[in-house]
């Protein structure tokens, strides 16, 4: 009798816990983002954040609401192709309908203007929701990699 009443206990706790160890699908948002990225679609990609959301873009302005963001990459997509996209998950996190996750990313495009291929790294931080059964960015803030500090030689000269 012991034995069931543990069991049953510990079988309530599971299920009370299992919503705060609930883990986002690692492509949840970037599954709408991704592909429209590499696509260059700006129209896409701003299907990907809430109307309402905020984007923080290295050497960029904040970009507040869909329509913002829109234009933001409207502007990068003019100037730039995306050769390839790789977002590596570090951690993520969800509960219900909200679900955040953070990694590093790298990136390289090529200049429409030149031809020139530019790699850009860094990291990412985000915030999603799902609403209206689309998960989408509310927060969306990449930063690009520190400038490596000078070895001591190079700081000796």
């Amino acid at each position: 009798m012991r034995k069931t009443n543990l069991f049953a206990l510990a079988s309530a706790l599971a299920l009370l816990v299992s919503p705060m160890l609930a883990v986002a699908s690692p492509d949840s948002v970037q599954a709408c983002w991704k592909p429209a990225f590499l696509a260059g679609d700006a129209d896409a990609v701003a299907k990907c954040y809430a109307a309402d959301a905020v984007l923080w873009l290295p050497g960029a302005p904040i970009m507040q609401g869909r329509d913002a963001i829109r234009a933001g990459y409207v502007d990068f997509f003019a100037g730039m192709s995306v050769k390839s996209v790789t977002l590596s998950e570090m951690g993520n996190s969800s509960r219900g309908d909200e679900a955040s996750s953070w990694g590093t990313y790298s990136m390289v495009y090529v200049s429409k203007a030149d031809g020139k291929e530019v790699t850009d790294n860094g990291r990412y931080t985000d915030f999603s929701r799902k609403i209206d059964g689309n998960w989408q960015y509310v927060v969306d803030h990449a930063s690009a990699d520190p400038v490596a500090a000078p070895t001591p030689a190079a700081a000796a000269n």
